[in-house]
């Protein structure tokens, strides 16, 4: 080993236009010392070697495996080596573990290379970003498959259990595969408990894998290194995507981040793989496990029944699906922290709404309620001649609603067919009925009766008679009434 000295010189002579030969003849040092010189960026510092404590040395193994798997403290350490027959001083055994720890602190971690559709990593990251002249807090989900480094990035406002879950499965149909494998994070919304001796996934969480099929893997706590993959990527998102940019709303914000994946990030040569992320996923898409047809709906959805006036409560307000479905139950997601989606129990989505801006209001979509709208009757006559085909025995109810409403029956009447679009003739005609009874000609009074179709339509239970026994007479009756007679 060279001093500081010569190592400076060596350096010094190279930099002056030296050869390796001419500067070993000159310092008398042959020319591997002079290349190693050359090669260290640090000055040579002179270490001694550790010694080995004799009386620790029987001991290594077991300090090793409690340091490391058991992670006991030092303190705790020393008093099992005392039982296990140690009988040195503390010093030592303290100098071993700092030697450990810092082993284990150096340690490189090597990328880990995967095969096509084999795994991808999935996270996601905050921003404060400009929508309009508002900064928003936002989130970002990315999806990225470890061979091809392909990525897919997922806006939402918010980052609850069910928008991380509609990220990754947004992002597994985008891909239109999964992977065997998915590296997650330790987030509650994936892992109930992280720590390695009681390690449980969340139920939520496994019911998605298991719908797509997918294996998941837990990143080690305090190891991110781990999911490097994707941990890198955000860095450049931020760096790239982010920073100095502002749009006019979030719709313009999520338009922006798609074309930034498809326009920059598949076609740019990624720096390890040194191809672009769409040529490598050209050999990746064939071995990604196909999706079922059906999306992923877990036990954390809402189901809902739709009223007769097709509209679904949520959180206070009311929205709006298509017409066919009144009366039917449904599945309700919020997604991307700022939308409602509506699912028949099919899982194909009926109906998407942006949420109310308060509670109490009703959001509608004009489109669910065309149907009805384009067959609905625009005079009198023509509405008269519909509930006629329908009702031909039920006359009177149209004398009753005329006489009672003169100024709006066509408005009553046209309420009362969108009805019989809706719910069975019976119940409708049970209801009909008790409206006549009533003498109670009104939209909103059939409306309300209509629902309880069951108990309107059920026959009444009557109990069959039952013989009274005879009674037989142990005196003429006219002995009474003769006494009734004499006491007046």
């Amino acid at each position: 080993m060279i001093t500081v000295e010569a190592w400076t010189t060596i350096r010094y002579l190279s930099a002056q236009g030296k050869s390796i030969r001419g500067i070993a003849k000159e310092l008398g040092v042959s020319r591997n010392t002079v290349r190693a010189a050359l090669d260290a960026e640090t000055p040579p510092h002179y270490t001694r070697p550790p010694r080995p404590n004799p009386k620790l040395t029987p001991f290594l193994k077991q300090i090793e495996n409690m340091a490391i798997e058991q992670h006991f403290i030092g303190s705790r350490i020393i008093r099992e080596l005392r039982l296990l027959g140690y009988d040195g001083g503390t010093t030592p055994v303290y100098a071993y573990l700092r030697g450990i720890k810092q082993a284990a602190n150096k340690r490189v971690t090597e990328r880990y290379e995967t095969g096509p559709g084999e795994q991808a990593q999935f996270d996601w990251s905050f921003y404060t970003v400009m929508l309009g002249d508002v900064p928003t807090k936002v989130v970002v989900f990315g999806l990225i498959l470890g061979y091809s480094r392909r990525k897919f990035y997922w806006p939402s406002l918010d980052a609850t259990q069910p928008s991380i879950y509609e990220a990754l499965e947004a992002g597994l149909r985008y891909f239109g595969g999964a992977p065997l494998r998915l590296l997650v994070d330790n987030d509650r919304s994936l892992v109930t408990a992280a720590d390695p001796a009681r390690f449980t996934w969340n139920n939520h969480f496994l019911e998605l894998c298991g719908h797509y099929r997918i294996e998941p893997v837990a990143c080690q706590p305090g190891r991110p290194q781990t999911k490097g993959k994707i941990e890198r990527p955000f860095f450049y998102l931020e760096e790239h995507f982010i920073k100095g940019h502002a749009w006019p709303d979030f719709d313009a914000f999520g338009r922006a981040l798609a074309a930034f994946v498809t326009d920059e990030l598949d076609l740019v040569v990624h720096a390890t793989t040194r191809q672009r992320p769409l040529d490598l996923f050209a050999a990746e898409r064939p071995v990604l496990t196909p999706l079922p047809e059906q999306p992923f709906v877990g036990s954390h959805e809402i189901l809902r029944t739709v009223s007769y006036d097709c509209l679904v409560p949520f959180a206070g307000s009311r929205y709006s699906v298509p017409w066919q479905y009144a009366r039917q139950k449904v599945w309700l997601r919020p997604s991307q922290g700022s939308q409602l989606a509506i699912r028949n129990l099919q899982g194909v989505e009926i109906a998407r709404h942006r949420f109310a801006a308060q509670r109490g209001l009703t959001v509608l979509d004009p489109a669910h309620y065309a149907g009805l709208r384009q067959d609905a009757p625009r005079t009198w006559l023509v509405a008269e001649q519909a509930f006629r085909q329908r009702f031909p025995d039920l006359d009177d109810f149209l004398t009753g609603l005329r006489t009672q409403h003169p100024n709006n029956a066509l408005s009553h009447l046209r309420a009362i067919l969108a009805l019989a679009e809706i719910y069975p003739e019976t119940a409708l005609r049970c209801a009909l009925a008790r409206a006549e009874e009533y003498n109670t000609y009104s939209q909103h009074f059939i409306r309300s009766l209509v629902g309880y179709t069951e108990a309107l339509s059920a026959p009444v239970a009557v109990s069959p008679a039952q013989p009274l026994h005879a009674a037989r007479l142990t005196a003429d009756l006219r002995v009474y009434q003769n006494i009734l007679e004499a006491a007046q």
